[in-house]
């Protein structure tokens, strides 16, 4: 089978890179594709697998721990713990790992709209991708021996790092500021060298609503279709009676359950106690254990994937910003604290510093980013 590899840059006045590669990765031929350019046919007759690789800074990639009955659940699971840790998650196409035993997962979370617009330009160059790829997914993993080593591959003006735990496409200042110490493990060979990845990528961004229609299942045969579409004719009334009762027993069940919601979701407020004043104490009351949630959940992420770093103290009140005081070895590691929650739509406001026999303690407090 012959493989396609665009490799789409952030900028859709920039060009663009098509490769023609084998099964086994091996380069056949490359074209530079600018706007309004339509890709030549592929070099041989046989069926072409198109694989579009997109910007890394705009793609985020976590490692969670899922338990799903099925993949439907886990994409649910992990779009519900991304929102609980972005400070203003909006709405956001998940794509899992595939064929990974255990929970942990390699979750990918991207914008709809973006990803539409890169499916988009790749449709403008005469190409229907197969499947989409993070470029920052393209790098291999370190060696088991190397487990706090990381791959970085220098793209000139942004830097894709791939580790135990971490991968991310960012500016070379910001990448080195996440590293920090974890040594690294230059990848050479540019584009070449991940076009044996981009065959068998970790994560496929085409899933869900963007899975391609041939993957989608078979719809129904053309005789069955027949067959439905002539009996919807022949029952018109039936078919509206039918409706009517449907939609007239959900509202009613709607009316009930929300009654019953609002007696649940506010105790106490009973059914003289649902004005508009007493439903806005209450659920004011309800969204501060929620604004802890995501703020802590945010921290702590970010504390973990910073080696030699931890809490001391954690401190909130309703009302008032999440305090916290964190040990950590060096002012560098609160400068990759600020980067990991500022990704999450956190600012960090740093307090006062102090020297401990092993290292600093710090005070920080955190706010939505405005």
């Amino acid at each position: 089978m012959n493989h396609r590899i665009l490799f789409l840059p952030a900028d859709p006045a920039a060009a663009a890179t098509l490769l023609d590669v084998d099964d086994g990765g091996r380069v056949l031929s490359r074209a530079t594709l600018r706007p309004g350019d339509i890709a030549a046919p592929a070099p041989t007759p046989t069926p072409t697998h198109t694989v579009l690789v997109v910007p890394g800074e705009a793609v985020r990639i976590d490692h969670l721990d899922l338990a799903a009955h099925s993949e439907a659940q886990a994409r649910a699971a992990a779009q519900a713990l991304l929102a609980a840790r972005l400070a203003r998650p909006g709405a956001l196409h998940v794509a899992l790992d595939v064929g990974t035993a255990g929970t942990l997962r390699t979750v990918a979370a991207v914008e709809p709209g973006l990803l539409r617009d890169w499916l988009a330009r790749a449709g403008a160059f005469g190409l229907t991708p197969d499947a989409a790829v993070p470029e920052q997914l393209l790098l291999p993993m370190p060696d088991d021996e190397s487990d706090a080593a990381v791959r970085v591959l220098d793209a000139g003006d942004r830097w894709l790092v791939r580790g135990d735990g971490l991968a991310f496409a960012a500016a070379p200042a910001l990448a080195v500021r996440v590293i920090g110490e974890r040594p690294r493990i230059a990848v050479e060979g540019g584009m070449d060298a991940m076009a044996t990845q981009a065959l068998r990528p970790a994560v496929d961004l085409l899933q869900g609503d963007f899975l391609p229609a041939s993957r989608r299942a078979r719809p129904a045969g053309r005789r069955r279709l027949t067959w439905l579409a002539a009996a919807l004719l022949a029952s018109p009334l039936l078919l509206l009676a039918a409706q009517a009762l449907r939609l007239e027993l959900a509202a009613r069940a709607l009316d009930s359950r929300a009654e019953a919601l609002v007696r649940d979701a506010l105790p106490g407020t009973g059914r003289a106690g649902t004005g508009p004043d007493t439903l806005a104490a209450h659920l004011q009351a309800i969204r501060e254990p929620r604004a802890f949630a995501a703020a802590s959940g945010a921290l702590f992420a970010a504390v973990a994937g910073r080696p030699g770093t931890h809490l001391l103290e954690l401190e909130y009140q309703r009302g008032d910003r999440l305090r916290a005081v964190v040990f950590h070895a060096s002012a560098d590691d609160i400068e990759a604290l600020r980067a990991a929650l500022a990704a999450d739509g956190w600012r960090v406001v740093e307090g006062g510093s102090s020297e401990t026999p092993d290292g600093l303690r710090t005070g920080l407090a955190l706010e939505p980013e405005a």
